[in-house]
């Protein structure tokens, strides 16, 4: 995995979490924050695993 798609999913993570949290009426679920980190967190590990053989 590149960076360049590591950071595709990490926009499309976050204006998924922008949607989300726009369209859910329970208040502010920091979704647009979450999401990114998380999908980021798993495109470094999974580079980390593609290196590691």
């Amino acid at each position: 995995m590149s960076y360049g798609w590591a950071t595709v999913f990490t926009l499309a993570a976050w204006f998924a979490g922008l949607v989300i949290d726009a369209n859910v009426r329970v208040g502010d679920l920091g979704l647009r924050t979450v999401l990114p980190v998380i999908v980021m967190g798993c495109c470094v590990m999974k580079y980390i695993k593609g290196n590691s053989k």
